[in-house]
């Protein structure tokens, strides 16, 4: 067992700005009592967006997009767990409309406030968990899989780490629950204790110098810490301030930088790639009946190999391998794992 984190302190629901309202508190304020308050969710962000939304920036509202993959997000969580449920975990989640916040103090200066989705324990045996429910896309589930949560979205981590301080006032073992949003399956991935306490130590490493900031300037609104991130990357890019503090990356940001391709000329590409499609789907089609009826007849021969029409025929017997990558993560800590799983990028086209 860790020891107890100083200063982590479990919440009430007590007070009526900790209600269903809090889930829509700004990413930082200061809480009139020597600190500046971080949500959870938003630990990893930008120091210099924490400090514009802390001295009262407008954030950009976000897009309908993005608003329609929040409330989606939120609205599956309860799906989550329920399935996790079924599967024999004993699950406690929290009241949406009352949720019960929890705070860790990282430094005399930085609080973290935030709203656990659930505490659970795992079917049989174990010691109750902050359980931290993810959606994601299929290709995003897929990557959390490969690749384990610390690598593919360590802010998720960060933020499990946070809550089972705020939580228990001690390190243990957290779970991340994740639900594919296109296939409907879930998995979950537990983070051991001891890189629980990794997580948190990186998160008060991150936040720190805000709490210098503040130290030094006090609530000064003028006096802004140096961005995090260098301008044009996403998260810049995606950033609600990006308006207050890059206007002119703002305006270059909505030029696009492609070729101008006519609607014309689109067109006459979908139209060559269907025609093309068309011409080869027949051979296809022929080719893997021939292939399927070959398969049929050496299965039925005493050999691997026949010969016809001076042709070399060959039944071939491949095997696959499949990496347990749950257990993987669980047994390597994340750079660990990315000197043994890499990852490589690709770029295509789907016509449908």
């Amino acid at each position: 067992m860790k020891e107890a984190i100083p200063g982590a302190i479990s919440g009430t629901t007590d007070s009526p700005a900790h209600r269903a309202d809090a889930y829509d508190r700004p990413a930082a304020r200061f809480d009139g009592q020597g600190h500046i308050d971080v949500r959870a969710s938003a630990a990893g962000s930008c120091r210099r967006a924490l400090w514009y939304a802390a001295t009262g920036h407008e954030p950009a509202p976000p897009g309908d997009e993005a608003l329609t993959v929040m409330e989606t997000g939120r609205a599956l969580e309860p799906v989550v767990l329920r399935a996790m449920q079924r599967a024999g975990w004993e699950v406690a989640p929290a009241d949406p409309d009352h949720p019960a916040p929890v705070t860790v103090q990282l430094t005399p200066e930085v609080t973290v406030t935030g709203h656990p989705d659930a505490t659970g324990t795992p079917p049989l045996f174990g010691e109750e968990a902050v359980i931290e429910v993810k959606t994601r896309g299929p290709a995003a589930f897929k990557r959390w899989q490969t690749l384990g949560a610390e690598r593919s979205h360590p802010d998720a981590v960060a933020q499990a780490a946070l809550y089972t301080y705020g939580r228990f006032g001690e390190a243990r073992d957290a779970v991340i629950a994740v639900l594919d949003t296109g296939d409907r399956a879930w998995d979950f991935e537990t983070v051991p204790a001891e890189r629980v306490e990794e997580a948190i130590e990186r998160t008060r490493a991150w936040l720190a110098p805000l709490g210098d900031h503040f130290t030094a300037n006090g609530p000064d609104p003028e006096v802004l810490p140096e961005r995090d991130f260098e301008a044009g990357s996403w998260r810049c890019s995606s950033c609600p301030f990006l308006a207050t503090c890059q206007p002119q990356a703002e305006e270059e940001s909505t030029e696009d930088p492609t070729p101008e391709v006519s609607d014309e000329e689109a067109r006459e590409a979908v139209t060559a790639y269907v025609a093309a499609r068309e011409a080869l789907r027949e051979p296809e089609q022929a080719k893997r009946q021939a292939l399927d009826t070959l398969k049929a007849w050496m299965r039925r021969k005493d050999s691997a190999k026949a010969e016809l029409k001076g042709h070399a025929i060959s039944l071939v017997r491949s095997t696959r391998y499949a990496v347990d990558h749950k257990r993987l993560n669980a047994l390597l800590d994340a750079e660990t794992r990315k000197e043994i799983v890499t990852e490589q990028t690709s770029e295509s086209i789907r016509i449908t």
